[in-house]
């Protein structure tokens, strides 16, 4: 990842995760995540999944979140 990105939202459910970049991506804003959820012990919170956007679409994210209460 370059250092253009900047983390905006953090979850431990991959189901909140997924909802927060299919609304990103809806209003046109790009993603990437970095899950960094122990694969062995999925019944565990441990770790956390990260979500990330280009700096410059950070406000607009950052509104969309909280807009739709996310």
């Amino acid at each position: 990842m370059s250092g253009n990105w900047v983390k905006i939202y953090t979850t431990t459910q991959l189901h909140r995760a997924e909802i927060v970049k299919a609304v990103l991506e809806d209003h046109d804003i790009a993603t990437s995540a970095m899950n960094k959820m122990d694969s062995m012990h999925t019944h565990l919170t441990v770790g956390e999944i990260e979500i990330f956007v280009d700096s410059k679409k950070t406000i607009r994210a950052t509104h969309l979140i909280t807009k739709h209460d996310l």
